[in-house]
């Protein structure tokens, strides 16, 4: 999926997730009970990165990196050693 952001060196492009607005049950959460979610969706990758890859959920390092919206998107361009684990399943 090209977006017209392609990172360079180290650098990987996330697509930030939302923390949900209700739990699993249906239940509406206010937005102070809202957790912070330190979770994206890879979606470039720089020619040096090769411990991701485009498609991969991960977690980062919370304050890391640059974000920035892209055509009504909410990215964040990170360093790949601020990602942290990837998630699986």
């Amino acid at each position: 999926m090209e977006i017209g952001i392609e990172p360079i060196g180290e650098m990987v492009l996330l697509a930030m997730e939302n923390a949900p607005e209700k739990t699993e049950s249906g239940l509406l959460l206010p937005e102070e009970a809202r957790e912070k979610m330190n979770v994206g969706l890879v979606q470039a990758v720089g020619s040096e990165v090769e411990g991701v890859a485009v498609g991969d959920r991960v977690i980062y390092r919370q304050y890391s990196g640059t974000k920035m919206e892209w055509m009504g998107q909410d990215y964040l361009l990170i360093k790949e050693e601020d990602i942290q684990a990837k998630v699986v399943g």
